[in-house]
């Protein structure tokens, strides 16, 4: 009897333990960006997704997938970083930003309201409003880096992560499908030069990390050191990782290089003002 009863007490733990799995946050929720206006156009569709660390240390990353501005990388430039940056106490919220279909602001006010919600939420999500950075990867670098050079005063970003950004949308220089799909097909001088986010730097641009691969086929990583020029010109503390290899959209794809640029990202994050 004694036997049978450790049987099933063996089997029953066996049962919970394969039931439970390591949380990859302490909560997972999905708010709506624009719940006001949910019925009219494309609005209904944004919206973010948050993913908030067991223990926070007060910083955030609103991260915005690319897609060249014609779809969202959503999980591999988006979700897929939950865990990376939930270990390190930092909250990431995934940005479902509207497509624009040459509407070029449309992006940028999505990024706002992002910013926005956020820090209104900040005291629920074990956030310190200003720590909210934001990061964005391809085309969701050039919209980062749109909020980083567009936005001003207590709208702006703490600071910028890219990955392989877009930066520019001058011919020769920008990703074409980004540039048709932000600003259509035939845009003014105003609002390349509006758009061309190296253009747009200032004193007061958030501290940027980039990285980027050399042999990017895709978008030209000549977009990141024009922005690191135009950075290091007005002094906004930046700092600029080249690899020779690579290509374009490794997220957090294993290849040669994903330790160093993991590590070194880390590294960064530890040296913004408020971790002294």
């Amino acid at each position: 009897m004694k036997s049978n009863i450790h049987f099933s007490a063996i089997i029953m733990l066996l049962l919970m333990s394969l039931c439970v799995k390591p949380a990859r946050a302490q909560q997972h929720l999905d708010l709506p960006l624009w719940p006001e206006k949910a019925g009219t156009e494309d609005y209904a569709d944004a919206k973010l997704q948050v993913f908030i660390p067991e223990k926070s240390n007060g910083v955030a990353v609103i991260a915005c997938p690319g897609g060249g501005y014609a779809y969202l990388a959503l999980e591999k430039e988006g979700t897929n970083f939950a865990s990376f940056f939930n270990e390190q106490g930092i909250a990431l919220i995934v940005l479902k930003y509207r497509l624009p279909k040459g509407r070029a602001g449309v992006p940028l006010a999505d990024a706002r309201r992002a910013l926005q919600l956020v820090r209104e939420h900040a005291d629920q999500w074990h956030i310190d409003k200003n720590k909210v950075g934001i990061m964005g990867s391809s085309a969701g670098g050039h919209l980062a880096a749109t909020a980083s050079t567009h936005l001003s005063g207590e709208e702006r970003p703490a600071f910028q992560v890219l990955l392989y950004p877009v930066i520019s949308m001058e011919e020769g220089l920008t990703h074409e499908g980004s540039r048709k799909s932000l600003l259509g097909e035939a845009p003014g001088a105003a609002l390349v030069k509006e758009y061309s986010n190296e253009q747009q730097v200032t004193e007061q641009t958030p501290p940027a990390f980039i990285a980027v691969s050399d042999d990017d086929k895709t978008v030209s990583s000549l977009n990141s050191i024009r922005y690191y020029e135009a950075l290091h010109e007005k002094k906004v503390p930046v700092s600029l990782h080249i690899y020779p290899t690579g290509g374009h959209g490794w997220a957090l794809n294993d290849y040669r290089y994903k330790p160093e640029w993991t590590a070194e990202l880390k590294k960064w994050l530890q040296t913004l003002s408020w971790a002294h």
